[in-house]
């Protein structure tokens, strides 16, 4: 699809959304560079966010944990390298494609489902397992391609809004609300900022992949966003020290007029995003 038609999309989703209150969180088009200070007055559409509505906000599909780690009943049950998601209780595809940066990626539909898979070794060693994990709990990356800049903003003083069960085997996220934002290069440019929620984190887990340390992360997206959808970061630190790092997603059409619009076209950006990511982490772990 040649930019230009996918451009126009995205402007027609950005007329619509303009209708919408003001103040209703959901996915804004703006003009406006996003950051950590900015990003809520850009979801929210107002300067004066206090008191936050801490009603109505609200996941927007009913799978939320759809990524959580499953945990093993014993020491010799076979596993997969990488932990098993609740939502898929099989081992995900072993079959993938390997980018230039030597990272894994495979996809497969289940069940409605766009599930992406991305993994790599990315050091080894306890610090460089801590450094990732504490970046991994931030949610907080930007990356630039040429023109375009992708990233996920984090405000600096957590707001959680949306109510998240915890199990057992997670604890409440540091973060709470955040957004997901992409640049598209116009005259002008013009960023997309996605409303998301954490969801747990699982640290130090013993459980999840025999003889093997994991912990874990996730967000889903919220009411308003033009995805359905979850993403699960973990990283390993391996019996042997080496440290591997994946990144699963779940997604599918938000509800609304304009997800359904837009999710043919995405597949690529997705990918994009989630492998800007990875770089992101990769460089954490080695210090770079």
């Amino acid at each position: 699809m040649p930019d230009m038609r996918w451009i126009l999309l995205l402007e027609a989703a950005a007329i619509t959304a303009a209708i919408d209150n003001a103040h209703k969180l959901r996915t804004r088009f703006t003009f406006l560079q996003p950051t950590n200070e900015n990003v809520l007055s850009i979801l929210f559409r107002c300067d004066d966010l206090h008191p936050l509505p801490e009603n109505g906000v609200k996941f927007n599909h009913r799978s939320v944990g759809i990524t959580r780690p499953m945990l093993c009943n014993g020491a010799d049950e076979s596993h997969d390298v990488f932990p098993l998601c609740s939502g898929y209780p099989d081992q995900l595809p072993r079959s993938s494609t390997h980018t230039s940066d030597n990272v894994a990626c495979s996809s497969i539909n289940y069940k409605g489902w766009r599930i992406l898979r991305f993994q790599k070794r990315v050091g080894s060693g306890n610090q460089c397992y801590k450094r990732v994990q504490n970046a991994m709990y931030n949610w907080d990356f930007v990356s630039r391609d040429g023109k375009k800049s992708i990233g996920i903003l984090s405000p600096k003083k957590p707001v959680h809004l949306a109510n998240v069960k915890q199990t057992q085997s997670t604890t409440v996220p540091r973060k709470g609300l955040l957004g997901t934002f992409s640049e598209i290069p116009l005259f002008k440019p013009l960023f997309v900022v996605n409303p998301i929620h954490a969801v747990y984190e699982m640290r130090d887990c013993r459980r999840t992949i025999p003889n093997n340390i994991v912990s874990s992360a996730s967000y889903a997206t919220l009411d308003g966003h033009l995805l359905a959808g979850e993403e699960r970061v973990s990283v390993i630190l391996r019996g042997n020290d080496a440290v591997d790092v994946e990144i699963v997603s779940f997604s599918r059409s938000a509800p609304s007029i304009n997800g359904r619009i837009v999710w043919p076209f995405i597949g690529r950006m997705q990918k994009q995003f989630f492998l800007k990511e990875m770089e992101h982490l990769s460089r954490i772990a080695t210090c770079k």
